[in-house]
């Protein structure tokens, strides 16, 4: 499935990937806007329904209750077995800084994109546009490294990415999530999630929390509109929106903003 990497983004398509990153506080761009922007007419769409959940606050305040509730997977593992994998002090200031951007930025998704795919399903294309947000995005967070290249990595690397890959990823929606491609530089974590149950993707986690995201993604959805100087993408693009937000929130989003934390909780402050 294409999408449209960071490094690759040009002109509008650059200019909404760094309007996001603002808006949602987050130092890079996740799969689902990546793919968006690689269908046509799709990303700029979206985004203007997006944007004003965003700006307003109401998508960090659903994100704050959504992480009050979230299950930490038990105690961190000793710094010294840590260490005897080679995490250095720098090494898990990187790793935890990494997994914060993914934290906040899967738990809000979880409610913004599960709320597009209730907005499209309840026909919300269709309402009456509003007026284009004007208001100001809050300054750019700290940008991430880029994402690596798979074919940059290591064989060893690219295969235990893979693996987690594929635990992750729903039979129908293959994918290789942003979070273990942003982590491969550090490929003793990867190993530790790979070799470790309780840092492994608990389904039936992603599937509690995403019922428990479902009534704000139906609060979220009920303040949308399209935004009226933005051309609503093609019939067929409308509808492959609304089967990846709705795929992508119920899958990846809720497993990984799940898994997320439990990763985030086995590295020690």
């Amino acid at each position: 499935m294409s999408e449209i990497g960071e490094a690759e983004a040009r002109g509008e398509t650059a200019r909404l990937y760094d309007d996001i990153r603002r808006c949602t506080g987050a130092g890079m761009i996740n799969l689902i806007y990546r793919r968006m922007a690689a269908r046509p007419g799709v990303l700029p769409w979206a985004w203007g329904a997006l944007r004003p959940a965003f700006l307003s606050g109401a998508v960090e305040r659903e994100r704050e209750a959504l992480r009050a509730g979230l299950d930490d997977g038990g105690a961190p593992p000793p710094r010294e077995a840590l260490a005897a994998a080679g995490l250095g002090a720098a090494d898990l200031w990187a790793i935890r800084a990494t997994m914060d951007a993914y934290n906040r930025a899967n738990l809000g998704n979880l409610a913004a994109i599960g709320a597009l795919a209730a907005f499209l399903a309840d026909g919300g294309a269709a309402r009456p546009p509003r007026p284009a947000d004007a208001a100001e995005a809050p300054p750019a967070p700290p940008l991430l490294p880029p994402i690596p290249d798979m074919a940059a990595l290591p064989a060893a690397t690219a295969d235990l990415v893979r693996l987690l890959a594929a635990r992750a990823a729903p039979p129908d929606t293959p994918i290789i999530p942003s979070l273990y491609r942003h982590l491969a530089p550090w490929p003793a974590f990867l190993a530790l999630a790979a070799a470790s149950a309780a840092l492994a993707l608990d389904r039936a986690a992603a599937a509690a929390l995403h019922a428990r995201a479902r009534p704000a993604m139906a609060r979220l959805a009920r303040t949308m509109a399209p935004e009226a100087e933005t051309a609503p993408p093609p019939e067929d693009e409308l509808r492959a929106l609304a089967d990846l937000a709705a795929r992508f929130s119920a899958g990846p989003i809720a497993g990984m903003a799940a898994l997320g934390h439990r990763m985030r909780a086995a590295l020690p402050d």
